[in-house]
């Protein structure tokens, strides 16, 4: 079982607003465990054809994908889409006022070392593509006796 502490503290939201990239990721800090409360991905696709599939893909330390959540329905091309991951969440098949709602597991752990991934797993225009990412976890530091196995 891993370590629960919340206190506001181990909150951290994370932020990437880097244009032209529709491919972000971040790794685990070797003395820290997360726990991901919640991610939204803005999506604003250029005219290039081509559906996008956004996808979350957790990785462990080896690079093995361990989980991989797919948003429920692919955007098209010149739209703008707001996808919204929470725990407990319905997965929506469409997208609704521009805005698409996926789940993720309740209790999402991340140990040292993984990574978290977001990106469009069609690369239809990976490079032109303006992908926006926040996410909010839970940290925990991990102490010289905790193992991850």
């Amino acid at each position: 079982m891993y370590p629960r502490t919340l206190a506001p503290n181990n909150l951290r939201t994370v932020r990437d607003a880097a244009a032209n990239d529709s491919d972000k990721s971040w790794t685990v800090p070797n003395d820290e465990i997360w726990r991901l409360l919640w991610a939204s991905v803005t999506l604003v696709s250029t005219a290039t054809v081509g559906n996008r599939q956004i996808a979350i893909v957790v990785s462990d330390a080896s690079s093995n994908v361990v989980l991989t959540i797919n948003a429920g329905a692919v955007q098209a091309a010149s739209a703008t889409v707001r996808y919204l991951f929470f725990p407990g969440v319905p997965r929506e098949t469409s997208v609704a006022v521009g805005e698409l709602r996926g789940s993720i597991p309740a209790d999402l752990y991340l140990p040292a070392g993984y990574s978290l991934r977001v990106y469009d797993s069609a690369a239809v225009d990976a490079a032109a593509d303006d992908m926006t990412v926040a996410f909010q976890v839970e940290r925990d530091q991990t102490s010289p006796a905790y193992s991850t196995s």
